[in-house]
């Protein structure tokens, strides 16, 4: 059976394509193509962490094992040569980075009953979700990676557990110590001190009147809870005053000296150790303690991301409800896809993760 893209108060058509092999369920290839640039065009509208990766792909039938090779700066040499002497020689160090690929995928059943009498395009409607979930799901693989690094800043304490106990009660503005300047200021310190690579995605100047130009920096990913923290902090630049708007990217909310914040609600909060603190958000599960929020700065190609390449990318499949010795009257059918995905870091010095609350209004 193969699908084709229903009209309005269609269902979405499935016709008879039988010799197409099992890969694609009922799909033929062709069809399977078109679904599969529907996922891959949505998706890549709708990452937000994924883009700032260095982004592989793997070919087909080449195993699953993933390799990066990191080669490290020569020291800087002050030594003089010696008329006749030979010099110390450098060294070539590589650092190799593995990873392996993981299959991911899901399915959605789906009944004679719908396909006959609904007046939606059911197929074309499950494919579209099914394309923002994998998208989604894509992202929150980036961002748990992202968030695995190990240089972290702890606002507030010393640690997770106590990162809101030294912040003291008081009005709203008071707790935009949740995500100091010097917070920001230490990691954009810590990137540099590493020789991170800055992301050059500038905004250049215009003669607009209170605009400004953003120049090569690098860019933060938080969760929209911290908005009324990040646009308290002195210095805060709205992305409406970008000298030009149009290179505003999705999400983003505005900058703090040279790091850009993009806000996902996919950064997800949680619970804290520490009892909850007045105006303070309280935790997503456990409303007594406070909630954790983590505030991700990054230079360029800090983590690596790697799909299959071509008609590997996604592998879409459909299965209309027709008879079988499992379904006698032929009432179930699925519409499902597959996708192969890892996300690694691959500079541990390029990432600073900022653990804090955030203010309740």
């Amino acid at each position: 059976m193969a699908f084709t893209s229903g009209t309005a108060g269609g269902t979405g058509t499935l016709q008879s394509t039988s010799g197409y092999g099992a890969k694609y369920g009922e799909l033929s290839e062709a069809d399977a193509f078109t679904i599969q640039k529907k996922f891959l065009t949505i998706s890549k509208k709708l990452v937000t962490m994924a883009r700032f990766a260095q982004k592989e792909t793997k070919a087909l039938h080449e195993g699953k094992d993933i390799r990066w090779r990191r080669y490290e700066r020569f020291q800087v040499n002050t030594s003089t040569l010696s008329e006749g002497v030979t010099p110390d020689s450098d060294t070539l160090q590589q650092t190799t980075i593995s990873a392996t690929l993981a299959q991911y995928g899901r399915w959605v059943p789906i009944t004679d009953v719908m396909m006959a009498l609904s007046t939606d395009p059911i197929v074309q409607q499950i494919t579209e979700r099914q394309a923002i979930q994998m998208a989604e799901t894509m992202d929150t693989l980036a961002f748990n990676a992202f968030k695995a690094g190990t240089n972290v800043l702890y606002s507030g304490g010393g640690s997770s557990g106590t990162v809101a106990q030294n912040i003291a009660n008081g009005t709203a503005a008071a707790y935009t110590a949740n995500l100091t300047p010097a917070n920001i200021s230490r990691a954009v310190s810590t990137l540099e001190n590493k020789d991170a690579v800055k992301i050059s995605n500038v905004v250049k100047p215009a003669s607009e009147y209170n605009t400004e130009p953003v120049a090569e920096g690098f860019f933060a990913i938080c969760h929209p809870d911290l908005r009324v923290d990040i646009e308290n902090i002195t210095g805060f630049s709205p992305v409406e005053k970008y000298a030009n708007y149009g290179a505003v990217m999705s999400g983003e909310i505005g900058k703090v000296g040279m790091v850009r914040f993009i806000a996902t609600t996919l950064a997800v909060p949680v619970d804290s150790t520490s009892a909850k603190v007045t105006n303070l958000k309280a935790g997503p599960t456990n409303t007594a303690k406070c909630g954790l929020y983590s505030t991700l700065v990054f230079a360029k190609d800090a983590v690596g991301c790697v799909s299959l390449s071509g008609k590997g990318a996604v592998t879409p499949t459909v299965v209309s409800p027709r008879a079988s010795a499992e379904d006698p009257l032929g009432q179930r059918g699925s519409v499902g896809y597959q996708f192969w995905y890892v996300c690694k870091i691959l500079q541990e010095n390029w990432i600073v993760r900022i653990e804090s609350g955030a203010s309740t209004i």
